[in-house]
């Protein structure tokens, strides 16, 4: 049997055991707007959607006489991506691109001709023995492509769903997450709709914690 609890779907539990129907407990459809991602600096309302985690169980095929038999070997988490809106408050133009990037500025990437060398880039490529000495910046420090510079980059994402009083019942802890793809909307003349920007993020794994937690 349903009901409603404003417009969410409400639903008495059946009973497969006993064959009846429970009115005793009542559970309400989940919706997907009720959530709330935390991520390092950028502000949850800029955020209008994120995946969930996801993980695949990889197996491997053995032969046992005329049949095919499949064991588990790893656990794989899929890749997630959440989309953030371009927002401004009408004084200060506050580009979420411009935050995006300065995240990753900020710890593991060099634009080209921001590497500070008195030589010239040419002439310091051609003179280190080391390579890596070439994106040495004395103002900022050592900024490499590593996994431990992407994942400060990025710092914790949580992913928060919320009961209809707006208390917590469920979160995602996103573990070692990077940014591995930025996905900038395009601009047309001819189209009115809004600008977001969309971001891919690998990680190792993700925790999942039930019951009242943030909220």
């Amino acid at each position: 049997m349903a009901g409603t609890f404003g417009n969410i779907a409400k639903y008495t539990v059946f009973d497969g055991q006993s064959q009846l129907f429970r009115n005793d407990l009542e559970v309400y459809a989940q919706q997907k707007f009720r959530f709330v991602a935390l991520i390092d600096n950028i502000p949850a309302f800029y955020i209008s959607r994120i995946d969930r985690p996801s993980y695949t169980v990889q197996t491997v095929e053995h032969i046992l006489l005329d049949h095919v038999v499949r064991y588990p070997v790893r656990v794989k988490w899929d890749q997630i991506s959440f989309t953030i809106r371009e927002i401004f408050d009408g004084q200060t133009v506050g580009s979420v691109g411009g935050n995006v990037m300065a995240k990753l500025l900020a710890h593991s990437y060099y634009y080209p001709d921001d590497v500070n060398v008195a030589e010239g880039l040419g002439a310091v490529l051609s003179a280190i023995a080391n390579p890596l000495d070439a994106i040495r910046d004395k103002s900022f420090g050592t900024r490499n492509l590593t996994k431990e510079n992407l994942t400060r980059a990025l710092g914790n994402l949580k992913i928060v769903a919320l009961k209809p009083d707006g208390t917590s019942f469920e979160t995602w802890t996103i573990y070692n997450g990077m940014i591995t793809s930025v996905k900038f909307s395009d601009n047309s003349y001819s189209d009115e709709g809004l600008t977001d920007v969309n971001i891919t993020v690998q990680y190792d794994w993700a925790k999942l914690e039930l019951g009242q937690g943030l909220f």
